[in-house]
C-alpha cells in the first residue's frame, strides 16, 4: 500500500503533526512543512489531530507513483 498526505491551505505550521508523528514523516522548518510520504505508516494520527484540519492521509492503489518530498511553503 503507498499513502498520499494532503496538506491544505489551512496549515499554519503548528507542529503538531511533527510532534506526533512515531515514524518521522513531518519536519517544520524554513517556515515550511516538509512531508517525507515514503515514511508514512497510515495510522492517520496526524489526520485527526490537526488542528487545523489540514491533513487528509489517503491510501492508493500499488504502481501509481508519488512524490517522496513534498514540500508546503506559504509567505
Amino acid at each position: 500500500m503507498k499513502v498520499v498526505i494532503k496538506v491544505g491551505p489551512s496549515c499554519n505550521l503548528c507542529g503538531i503533526c511533527e510532534e506526533y508523528c512515531p515514524v518521522g514523516v513531518f519536519e517544520v522548518s524554513d517556515g515550511a512543512l516538509h512531508v517525507r510520504q515514503e515514511l508514512c505508516i497510515y495510522c492517520k494520527g496526524c489526520e485527526i489531530l490537526c488542528p487545523a484540519k489540514a491533513i487528509e492521509v489517503v491510501a492508493i492503489a500499488e504502481g501509481l507513483e508519488i512524490s517522496k518530498v513534498t514540500t508546503l511553503r506559504y509567505n
